[in-house]
């Protein structure tokens, strides 16, 4: 068949204009663009978490834990990667 010699070519076209997103999942098992949900991680920046509990409170696992005014800690192995705790926190922590 004659179509089975350009079989290759949408592969070939991605690894051309795309190659560093492939080396970033491959090499540094990392998603440039964010949207490969295996290779999500959250994590919660002490400076700029203000222990408000507002995370804690919508994560649906219960997955974030910590005092109150004091920097909080996402379980990694709960974490169901969602986004409720980055798109609630108030101070982009």
């Amino acid at each position: 068949c004659g179509l089975g010699q350009t079989a290759p070519n949408p592969v070939l076209s991605t690894l051309k204009y795309f190659r560093h997103e492939y080396e970033a999942h491959v090499n540094e098992k990392r998603c440039p663009a964010g949207s490969c949900k295996a290779l999500l991680s959250y994590h919660i920046q002490e400076d700029l978490c203000k222990g408000c509990t507002v995370c804690a409170k919508v994560c649906p696992v219960g997955a974030i834990s910590g005092e109150r005014k004091s920097p909080h800690v996402i379980d990694q192995d709960k974490c169901i990667k969602c986004g409720a705790c980055m798109e609630k926190c108030p101070f982009n922590a």
